[in-house]
């Protein structure tokens, strides 16, 4: 009977703690086993039980055996006093089996102290391991401990917290009494002091060479000078400090100069997916294979990688300002509503004169019409008006029909001399890659790994044109101030590299109407970088919580705003619109070609009036 109230016990435990699966390793008779099995019953709580008095071999696998759940949680309870019970914990610790998804329920009748020590003091215990320790003190009271540690493999040490006293009979268990202050906060909370922990850090630095010294290397992030230097490595490292202070540990540096070679090996990230590492200066964009490896924690700023070229005002001789505010089918309709009216004029005239016996002293001709018809279409009016209602009424409808024409026309006109920055058709990367511009790229690891490993056709297009083709690909390689500099003074010049990373140099070089001229085409879809840590990592809970408090605070929006600009400052009216000559050279170029075939017209005009002149002199004196 005595096994009762340690079975009353685990159920008012389990209960406590929320489970409502139990693994039950055990070296009892079937009998003994039997009341804690109707127990768990009573109370909806699956339970499953393993004899630890069977062959040790079949127990080697424990993890794939029994342990390998596709439960969120499960609760595990172990008879310490079984023969087998050590060589469980071994195995388990080997498995990484004390984490937050199960709940360890270790039970000592004895109650040895010593003895558990010794046996997890080099366990793969972790932060976040949920491992209960239970001692008899009395027939009827238990005694419960806190058993984890804050990294062995990180220098941290196995601490063992008492809890509380339980005291349970065979129908009932209750708190006797609270032995320490775990009860007043969460086990996480209880944990927060990190001091005897040493973190391995992936510390990203390609701005200096990497073989320079640490005291260098670290002065370099706690400045802020060239903020856009290393941007996203800095905010992460002032982010990781920030986490530092509040959590006391260590860091052990690691110093690289690559983000990742591919996708989500090599560099950095490969440093945190193999376990190398614990945390990282440098956040990361996600992807499919990174988020089989890694967990996203938070936001901290914008990845933008962009292709930037300059397009200017007033390039050209440009004939289609003029045209572009019709389309050709209205361009032609109008036409021929004016030689309609035209017509129609030209029939008023007659039928005033000969129908209607109005004083008129000559009879336009239909090209005369026709001009007048064009000239109301100009607003110019017309010195020839028709006299009677009806063609009055007439010349009045082409007259408003020319004005709201006209007015638009206008309206539309000055809109585009005056209005935003003239655009580049050019809007997609295939579209670039197809171009005749040329285009240079920044030499970060980043963009060359993208460049030649993409999958997407596009960017393989552009790499094969723009890099392979040239005679020398190494040209295109260039430096983020030298290829800004050279999108300023070669418009059509293309430059590839993150945008906050070219918009540094562009305010630092550039005018504000500059700024106004550039165009940009993403070279990848714009998405977040996020702070990362391993899928698997102990402490992933703690730092995505403070993460997270952090983003709260604004403090990971402040560096972020220091560190990487999201956009360039310029104002529509911070630069002079020149409305130049190329503009009206189409216009004086029609006038120009007018005046020579009106020249041409009136020379063979009068090359025929005169010899319409000398045949009727010959005529005339043979009549006489």
């Amino acid at each position: 009977m005595t096994a009762l109230p340690l079975y009353r016990l685990v159920v008012f435990h389990l209960l406590e703690v929320n489970l409502s699966n139990l693994m039950v390793f055990y070296c009892w008779s079937l009998e003994e086993a039997f009341p804690l099995a109707k127990m768990l019953n009573e109370n909806g709580i699956y339970s499953q039980y393993i004899d630890l008095q069977q062959d040790p071999e079949n127990l080697a696998n424990i993890h794939k055996d029994y342990l390998d759940s596709d439960l969120v949680r499960l609760g595990v309870f172990l008879d310490m006093g079984c023969d087998q019970a050590e060589f469980i914990t071994n195995q388990s610790s080997r498995a990484r089996l004390f984490n937050h998804n199960l709940h360890w329920l270790l039970y000592d009748e004895e109650g040895n102290l010593t003895k558990l020590t010794q046996q997890f003091e080099g366990a793969n215990l972790s932060l976040n391991a949920d491992v209960t320790y239970v001692s008899r003190e009395e027939e009827d009271v238990f005694t419960l401990y806190d058993v984890y540690n804050k990294g062995s493999h990180l220098g941290g040490k196995l601490n063992i917290t008492i809890d509380q006293s339980l005291q349970c009979n065979q129908s009932r268990c209750q708190v006797k009494d609270y032995l320490s202050d775990l009860h007043l906060r969460t086990r996480l909370q209880h944990r927060l002091d990190l001091s005897s922990v040493t973190f391995r850090l992936a510390a990203v630095v390609s701005a200096l060479p990497i073989d320079s010294s640490e005291e260098a290397l670290l002065e370099f992030l706690n400045s802020d000078r060239d903020s856009h230097m290393d941007s996203f490595s800095r905010i992460g490292y002032r982010l990781i400090l920030h986490t530092q202070e509040l959590l006391g540990f260590k860091l052990h540096y690691i110093w690289l100069d690559t983000w990742s070679v591919q996708d989500a090996y090599g560099g950095a990230i490969g440093m945190l997916t193999n376990e190398s590492a614990e945390l990282c200066t440098s956040p990361f964009v996600p992807s499919w294979k990174r988020l089989h490896y890694v967990h996203l924690m938070t936001e901290q700023s914008q990845f933008r990688a962009v292709c930037m070229f300059r397009t200017p005002h007033n390039a050209g001789i440009k004939a289609a300002v003029f045209l572009e505010p019709f389309m050709p089918s209205v361009w032609f309709a109008f036409a021929a509503l004016l030689i309609f009216a035209g017509v129609l004029l030209w029939l008023i005239f007659i039928l005033e004169r000969h129908w209607m016996q109005r004083c008129l002293d000559f009879i336009p001709s239909l090209l005369s019409s026709c001009l007048i018809s064009f000239g109301a279409a100009c607003i110019q009016g017309s010195y020839l008006m028709p006299k009677s209602a009806g063609g009055r009424l007439a010349f009045i409808a082409v007259m408003l029909t020319s004005f709201l024409m006209y007015n638009y026309y206008t309206s539309i006109v000055v809109s585009t001399l005056l209005g935003s920055p003239v655009r580049s058709n050019i809007r997609t990367i295939q579209q670039l890659a197809d171009s005749s511009l040329d285009v240079g790229f920044d030499k970060v690891p980043f963009t060359k790994t993208y460049l030649v490993s993409s999958p997407r056709p596009d960017i393989r297009s552009l790499y094969k044109q723009k890099v392979e083709s040239r005679r020398d690909p190494n040209s295109v390689w260039l430096s983020p101030e030298v290829g800004v500099i050279k999108v300023r003074d070669q418009p059509g010049f293309v430059y590839t590299s993150e945008a906050s990373f070219m918009y540094h140099f562009v305010e630092k070089h550039y005018l504000p109407r500059e700024i106004s001229d550039l165009n940009e085409i993403k070279l990848r879809p714009e998405s977040a970088v996020y702070g990362i840590v391993h899928l698997n990592s102990t402490y992933r809970q703690l730092l995505t919580q403070l993460q997270v408090r952090m983003l709260e605070t604004g403090i990971i929006s402040k560096q972020s705003r220091f560190f990487s600009k999201t956009k360039l400052e310029t104002f529509s009216n911070s630069f002079v619109i020149q409305v130049g000559m190329e503009y009206a050279a189409p216009l004086f170029i029609s006038l120009l070609v007018a005046y020579f075939l009106g020249l041409l017209i009136l020379i063979l005009e009068l090359g025929w009036a005169r010899i319409v002149k000398k045949k009727l002199a010959t005529i005339l004196p043979r009549n006489q």
